[in-house]
């Protein structure tokens, strides 16, 4: 990229004008005229455009092309932190933590990646999780008292609260689908049911379809709730108690995992993979919430 397209691209930023989006739309055209299609800068600058105009839900379908089209450093790491930005401005915070916990911490953008994982965190309903990861940004960039603060952030808890969850119940032959949480200093190693906090206002339908959504990309084709369970829990110095409502829910894209693989969580460090029941009903494996088994036919 020439020297002479860069100091046009960056004339034409510092004279967009958001309150005149058809001339700024007119201008990019201008600039970018002769670059070839699909190219990944041209689709960055235009999602880029979208999104400083208040256009997100325009601007993300460009800038995952973009990525797809080979964005190259140093666009990439913008191009991933303002899809994660426009990912959440839209109500996807899921989609925009899982991106933003991939860009490591050696990349000359990662403070700013906290940043916005941050916010999506505490739209994620993790208050702690944000505060925490806000901290360990901040901290070594402070003259004094960095070790303190780091402490006290790693330190964090959420407050203790009563949750609505919902999880769903995915079965194949004579094996459910699960969470699988990696042992730690606070607790042995366990499964648990996919799904998630509910969302004020949301209903538990509408709650168990968004979170298959967000944590494994898959849609519900069918859902029937099958009860309430009540967890209440210790977990080291974090205490937790949930109202969880469990779903039967058939998925034909979950169902094309086959046996033996695993597949991420979008929004977490986990993975879910299949279990075979019997063996769960035999307790040689935690899952949780505890009683859930015992909703099934």
């Amino acid at each position: 990229m020439s020297d002479t397209w860069a100091q046009q691209r960056d004339a034409f930023w510092q004279g967009a004008d958001d309150n005149d989006p058809n001339r700024a739309h007119r201008d990019l055209d201008l600039l970018l005229e002769g670059r070839p299609e699909g190219d990944a800068v041209a689709l960055f600058e235009r999602a880029s455009l979208h999104d400083y105009l208040g256009e997100e839900a325009a601007a993300i379908p460009l800038y995952r092309a973009a990525l797809d089209a080979g964005l190259d450093d140093p666009y990439r790491t913008e191009g991933l932190i303002q899809l994660a930005s426009s990912l959440r401005n839209t109500g996807d915070a899921s989609g925009a933590i899982a991106l933003l916990r991939g860009i490591p911490d050696a990349d000359p953008l990662a403070d700013a990646a906290r940043a916005f994982l941050a916010l999506a965190l505490f739209d994620d309903q993790k208050p702690a999780a944000a505060l925490r990861t806000a901290l360990h940004a901040l901290t070594p960039h402070l003259s004094a008292y960095r070790r303190s603060l780091d402490a006290y952030a790693h330190a964090l808890i959420a407050p203790p609260r009563v949750r609505n969850v919902v999880v769903g119940l995915v079965v194949r032959d004579g094996h459910v689908l699960a969470e699988e949480y990696v042992a730690t200093a606070h607790h042995d190693f366990f499964l648990r049911a996919p799904g998630g906090g509910l969302e004020f206002g949301e209903s538990t339908n509408a709650g168990i379809r968004r979170e298959f959504a967000e944590e494994l990309g898959a849609v519900l084709d069918d859902i029937r709730p099958l009860g309430v369970l009540e967890n209440v829990f210790e977990s080291g110095p974090k205490r937790g108690h949930e109202i969880v409502h469990v779903f039967a829910v058939e998925s034909a894209s979950l169902d094309a995992l086959a046996t033996g693989e695993r597949m991420p969580v979008l929004d977490a460090d986990t993975t879910v993979g299949w279990y075979d029941i019997a063996a769960l009903r035999e307790g040689a494996i935690a899952f949780y919430p505890p009683g859930i088994l015992d909703l099934l036919p």
